[in-house]
């Protein structure tokens, strides 16, 4: 049904014929209780054509003017339109009382040109005019829906897009670092080689396709930061500790993919480097039934003022502006030996949540993997 309704004159028809069926309808009352004769001819050669001659102008040439911000445009074309419709009816009126009113219906024959004298021309005028109000009022809220509607469109493109420039902007750098490390990891044959590849291989299928809907489960987002801690502790080694901590209902939630990611992966970048004696890492999420609280800390040398200005959280605040308006906070604290990157977001709980899964134990390193 909904195929053949998209056309344009079916839709157009079906307004007519709507218009034709209630015109009746209205006058039945009136002819049977009062012997009213009924308005046949009147109607297919006055009201409907003028109906047809006079909206339609103002469908497509008066109100676009509305869409497009021409106010006093507007209001001047309505007041020609107003006196211009009436002319056009008394003139219809005039042609059917010289010609098919007497001829096929039987009414007396009048002057023509002379609506004052002639009763009916109140009706039809204000048929036209309701008629033209519903018209309008179609034409307006379908012009308006179809505006929401690509306004979604566009903002759907635009968060599609910002998420493929976050995966293109993290791989490559993730990628040659892991590459580089199962080398290493290979040519020494060690015995994390195959779990880095195992790793690898999950995080890249997740990266593929499950990232591409608008929102995954949180347990899946969390199982993805498992495999990207795991890969980053194999290149950085034992120098540098790792704490991971998930707790609460994870899979009771669902979040739009990526989301968490940018705050770990600064902190690896930036907490993990040569110039720090005991770099560490400290990641804690909490799942409560409508929230989660996502917290990131690492070591730093100096101030780490860079970090609030830094392209990847300023890309990360947009993100939530977006998908998560009124409902998140993101806070940032720079402290001289430490940086804290804390975001809080309301989220759904899924429509069929499972038991909660514990996804990790307190205490829990990636190291031990």
């Amino acid at each position: 049904m909904s195929g053949w309704w998209q056309n344009r004159t079916v839709r157009h028809g079906a307004f007519w014929v709507a218009t034709v069926v209630l015109s009746f309808l209205v006058q039945l009352p009136a002819h049977y209780l009062a012997g009213t004769k009924l308005y046949v001819g009147g109607l297919f050669f006055v009201q409907l054509p003028a109906s047809v001659l006079a909206i339609y102008p103002l469908l497509y040439g008066i109100l676009p003017r509305l869409l497009r911000g021409q106010l006093l445009l507007l209001l001047l074309l309505l007041a020609l339109w107003v006196p211009a419709s009436s002319v056009l009816v008394d003139l219809l009126r005039g042609l059917y009382q010289l010609g098919p009113g007497p001829a096929w219906f039987g009414e007396s024959q009048g002057p023509a040109l002379h609506w004052y004298r002639y009763k009916d021309f109140g009706y039809a005028w204000f048929v036209l005019l309701a008629t033209a109000g519903v018209a309008s009022t179609v034409k307006v809220l379908h012009g308006w829906h179809a505006e929401q509607q690509r306004g979604r469109q566009l903002q759907q493109r635009k968060l599609h897009a910002e998420l493929q420039l976050l995966k293109a902007q993290l791989q490559p750098p993730f990628l040659f670092d892991t590459l580089r490390t199962l080398h290493g990891l290979t040519a020494a044959k060690s015995p994390h080689a195959p779990a880095a590849v195992l790793h690898l291989a999950a995080l890249l299928r997740y990266l593929l396709y499950d990232s591409t809907h608008e929102a995954v489960p949180l347990a899946d987002e969390t199982t993805m930061l498992r495999h990207y801690v795991a890969l980053e502790t194999l290149r950085l080694g034992p120098r540098v500790e790792v704490s991971l901590h998930f707790s609460g209902a994870l899979d009771a939630h669902t979040i739009a993919p990526l989301l968490l990611l940018p705050l770990l992966e600064n902190a690896l970048r930036h907490g993990t480097g040569p110039q720090l004696e005991c770099p560490w890492v400290s990641i804690d999420l909490v799942a409560k039934p409508r929230s989660l609280t996502f917290k990131v800390i690492n070591s730093q040398a100096g101030a780490g003022a860079d970090w609030q200005a830094g392209p990847g959280l300023r890309a990360l605040q947009q993100r939530l502006d977006r998908l998560y308006p009124g409902r998140h906070e993101l806070k940032i604290v720079a402290e001289p030996d430490t940086f804290l990157a804390a975001l809080h977001v309301q989220t759904v709980p899924a429509a069929r949540p499972e038991p909660p899964v514990a996804a990790g134990a307190a205490g829990h390193s990636v190291l031990s993997e």
